[in-house]
């Protein structure tokens, strides 16, 4: 039953002058693991809306621990501040990450479905010439997401980088 009131609020047409609320269903707390290009992973997230309720910021941590594929481990800290553009009518993702990178993707309506979102990079920062970046979120039920980043470098194609599964904790609970 969760899965269908999720799917109706995704499809729900969001009002204009709240198209943030679409992502609604990411606040709270999660926890996931993830495996990719950096080896196997331990990420948490904490989505809140922010700065009068227009934004949603998820601020996320990724863990990999010193492993053969990644003898020396990493963290990953990200902030990505979701956003509606008004005039585009399609929701936005400004993410910023401890390794210095710092993106700007847009929804991909026609590549997009209510449970599948597809978003472009359009902007991205300190990485090399060339490459071009996407994220496919797939929602999985109001308790479970995948999001995965695609990386294409340098005209190779879209492949995945990284690859992360993510199970809701408890209730939502403001830390503003």
């Amino acid at each position: 039953a969760s899965a269908i009131l999720l799917l109706m609020a995704l499809c729900a047409p969001a009002a204009e002058s709240d198209g943030i609320s679409r992502m609604d269903w990411i606040l709270g707390d999660w926890t996931g693991k993830g495996t990719g290009d950096p080896g196997q992973s331990t990420s948490e997230r904490h989505a809140q809306r922010v700065l009068g309720d227009r934004f949603v910021r998820v601020e996320g941590r990724s863990e990999y621990a010193a492993q053969q594929r990644n003898p020396k481990g990493e963290i990953h800290v990200q902030t990505d501040m979701w956003g509606y553009d008004r005039a585009r009518k399609a929701l936005t993702l400004r993410q910023f990450d401890s390794l210095g990178f710092a993106s700007t993707y847009v929804l991909d309506a026609d590549a997009s479905t209510a449970s599948r979102w597809v978003l472009n990079a359009e902007q991205l920062e300190n990485v090399p010439k060339g490459w071009r970046a996407r994220y496919i979120y797939v929602l999985i039920s109001s308790e479970e997401y995948e999001e995965t980043l695609e990386l294409d470098m340098g005209g190779k194609g879209f492949e995945p980088y990284v690859t992360n599964r993510f199970r809701k904790l408890g209730t939502h609970q403001s830390r503003d």
